[in-house]
């Protein structure tokens, strides 16, 4: 019987194993030969587009002409009540004729919670112009006191007014609606307590009563303060493509002042759904115009000898104590 033994392999009894052999892996041919077909291929759709379309471009907003016949037709939504109703008088609104006035004005509205510090400043503003203009202040926290004799007596009734609530559109409204009783108001310019004029009046007068167009902020912010404001909620009448974003202030036609005091279908909207709540946060003031006019007059961008510029003939955000300073500018920045 054999008996196993059992022993301990020196280094001399250890054979040398040979190392595995590492084998280059075949490059997927077909693969690149197939991305090189697809790459030629959409160069040369670029580089030679069919002559019946034009080229078709993958990532383009819109859908390619070749396409748009596969596509199912677009079925137009049902209008409620109110939209129905609210389109009839905004149409009828638009093309009505507006009465013509002897001696046209600007209405001058301010939005302020008190006192309006630069007083002084328009009052050398409004100097010599008498009749061409209207007054009216809404104050919502307290009595003004006045520093300008043409201020005096100016006050409409108002309310509270908390921010980014819609009590804001509720002031604007109201200054609105005083404003439009004056029949020779046929400009309206909504100002803050630290709005001064960049020009000279009679610049002004000419610049707004030579136009028939209205001059409102409104613009598309896809982030987080501008769409994403957004409430489903709005939804029919206000879809998420329409929703805007602009600064409240504005100087507007008495045509789109009606059309303003006529809108109940969005406004109630807003007063509803659009609040400064945690999260979505929405600011009335800032939504409200800039997406009613989206949803109902043609909107054109701001063109000074051919190119795209805003148009400024007030500015804000001074401080009060700068008044005296810039009443030694005024004449000079004015006739600049």
């Amino acid at each position: 019987m054999k008996v196993p033994r059992v022993w301990q392999r020196g280094s001399k009894d250890m054979t040398a194993m040979p190392h595995p052999r590492h084998r280059t892996a075949k490059k997927p041919m077909w693969i690149i030969v197939l991305l090189s077909i697809v790459c030629v291929s959409l160069i040369g759709a670029y580089v030679y587009p069919p002559r019946r379309y034009s080229t078709c471009y993958f990532f383009a907003s819109s859908v390619c002409t070749p396409f748009k016949d596969w596509l199912p037709a677009v079925t137009r939504r049902e209008l409620t009540d109110e939209e129905v109703f609210s389109s009839v008088v905004i149409r009828d609104l638009l093309s009505m004729p507006m009465p013509v006035s002897k001696n046209p004005k600007i209405a001058f509205m301010f939005l302020t919670p008190g006192s309006l510090p630069f007083e002084k400043l328009w009052e050398k503003f409004l100097q010599g112009h008498e009749g061409r203009y209207s007054i009216y202040i809404h104050a919502s926290r307290e009595k003004p006191v006045h520093s300008s004799p043409l201020f005096v007596g100016r006050e409409i009734r108002s309310e509270k007014v908390v921010w980014g609530r819609v009590s804001m559109v509720d002031a604007e409204k109201r200054l609105l609606g005083n404003a439009l009783l004056d029949i020779d108001n046929q400009f309206f310019v909504l100002l803050s307590d630290s709005c001064i004029p960049l020009h000279t009046f009679d610049y002004i007068y000419n610049y707004l009563m030579g136009t028939n167009v209205s001059f409102i902020d409104s613009f598309l912010d896809p982030g987080p303060h501008g769409s994403g404001r957004y409430s489903i909620e709005m939804f029919p009448e206000i879809e998420h493509r329409d929703f805007r974003k602009g600064a409240q202030w504005f100087a507007i036609t008495r045509r789109h002042a009606i059309l303003i005091m006529s809108d109940n279908l969005y406004y109630r909207k807003f007063k509803l759904y659009c609040k400064p709540t945690v999260g979505r946060n929405c600011i009335a003031d800032e939504h409200y115009l800039p997406t009613l006019f989206k949803r109902t007059v043609t909107s054109t961008p701001c063109i000074l000898n051919g190119r795209k510029r805003p148009c400024f003939l007030f500015a804000r955000k001074f401080y009060p104590d700068a008044v005296n300073n810039l009443l030694k500018l005024f004449p000079s920045y004015t006739s600049a």
